[in-house]
């Protein structure tokens, strides 16, 4: 409807022009030449007013922790000679970073607002404006993306299209305690964890065979060399001295997927983990995490190695940013993942609202195996089956305090720095 009615201009200027032509009227002819130059000039104008427009977005922070702010700036620029004479910007924003002291309208798709912006570009011009994003919760938000529409003079016709200026994501870390706040001992926190070099083989690490001896595992045998020598021949594993710590978190808050999920304990728990995490960090330990959810733009099981790594910290926080009530998997089976064995001598810290049957007898196995295994419930209902002898640790009275007064736990500076720097 709206193409019949802007290309009724040519209709219009070929009737005036026919019906001068017929009557000899030399003034309708004029003027349907006007109406067929004004209008073909305007239709070209509109074909063009959008090319050699560039936009550009900047972000001063892509990762921030939740009380801190990113400054957006858009940017326009008219590369050509020929002005602009209206042009209007609709700039994609999440909703979960408020835009401070702008009018957003809400977006078409869910977590997202608009931005609007009307403004006309001279020959050769340079627009910007600089845009407060508020970071008031964790999570992994996208600006973007971003459509511009212009057109003649006239108004007459117009042309939108989307920028090919991708999608920028920003990443805001969850809030971290220090673990006294959470009722924790900073230097042992989970009972079992030892000071000093803990001595394990690595089964990851072969470093040569030897004759079979009484007691040796049946998965330690080497059935080549065994083949080759003629004798039962077992493998050597080389020693590691490295101390790993596992952050397990657990993220259902109720026993069954069909009731849905607890937001503050879903919450309480990415903080509890993320704390963890941090102590690990600090203390020099190999920091890992497991979590069965996924990546953003992802189905696979949040899973990262055990490492030293100077941005190690930085992807775990960045990980349990993304996390939300979806859950991809079933913890019990992410822990005892062939694919991805833990660490030899691990300590696994499971931070968990409920504890299912199989989830309890994953972690016995685990600790008969060689693990330290500790548990820190975030939710303060009695659980029906018991762990011992794995300690577990509740912290919903500590957390319900923090909850209450978030401007206790204060994220230290140079951790904020640390972090900067290694997501640069």
């Amino acid at each position: 409807m709206r193409s019949l009615v802007t290309d009724a201009w040519l209709l219009v200027s070929a009737l005036l022009a026919g019906i001068g032509f017929t009557s000899g009227s030399v003034p309708l002819i004029v003027l349907g030449a006007m109406i067929f130059t004004t209008g073909g000039a305007a239709r070209l104008w509109s074909r063009i007013s959008l090319e050699q427009v560039i936009y550009r977005r900047t972000l001063s922070e892509h990762r921030v922790f939740v009380g801190e702010s990113v400054l957006a700036t858009l940017i326009l620029e008219n590369r050509k000679t020929l002005p602009v004479p209206w042009m209007e910007l609709r700039e994609t924003l999440p909703r979960g970073m408020p835009a401070l002291r702008v009018r957003t309208s809400p977006g078409s798709e869910a977590g997202s607002q608009v931005l609007e912006r009307a403004t006309a570009l001279g020959r050769q011009d340079h627009l910007e404006w600089p845009i407060t994003l508020q970071a008031v919760r964790r999570g992994y938000y996208r600006v973007g993306p971003t459509r511009l529409r212009s057109g003649d003079i006239f108004g007459f016709f117009e042309r939108e299209e989307e920028t090919g200026r991708p999608v920028d994501g920003i990443v805001v870390y969850p809030l971290t305690y220090p673990l006294p706040d959470l009722g924790l001992d900073s230097a042992r926190p989970f009972g079992e964890y030892r000071g000093g070099n803990r001595i394990y083989e690595d089964p990851s690490r072969v470093i040569g065979v030897r004759e079979y001896q009484s007691g040796d595992a049946m998965k330690r045998i080497d059935w080549y060399a065994t083949a080759r020598i003629g004798r039962l021949q077992s493998r050597l594993y080389e020693p590691s001295r490295e101390q790993s710590v596992i952050v397990a978190l657990n993220i259902p808050t109720f026993e069954l997927s069909w009731q849905g999920s607890d937001p503050v304990l879903l919450e309480r728990g990415v903080a509890v983990a993320a704390s963890i995490a941090r102590w690990a960090a600090d203390g020099g330990l190999a920091l890992g995490l497991v979590a069965n959810g996924s990546f953003a733009d992802a189905d696979r099981t949040i899973r990262i190695g055990a490492g030293r790594g100077p941005d190690r910290l930085s992807r775990v926080l960045e990980a349990l940013a993304m996390i939300t009530a979806f859950t991809t998997s079933n913890m019990a089976g992410d822990l005892e993942d062939p694919a991805y064995p833990l660490p030899a001598g691990a300590t696994v810290v499971v931070v968990a609202a409920v504890m299912p049957e199989d989830l309890a007898a994953t972690l016995l196995r685990l600790r008969d195996r060689g693990h330290f295994v500790a548990v820190v419930q975030t939710s303060a209902a009695i659980w029906d089956r018991s762990l011992a002898p794995i300690p577990v640790v509740s912290v919903a009275a500590a957390m319900e305090v923090l909850e209450a007064e978030p401007d206790r736990a204060p994220v230290r500076e140079p951790l904020v720095s640390e972090l900067m720097g290694a997501g640069a």
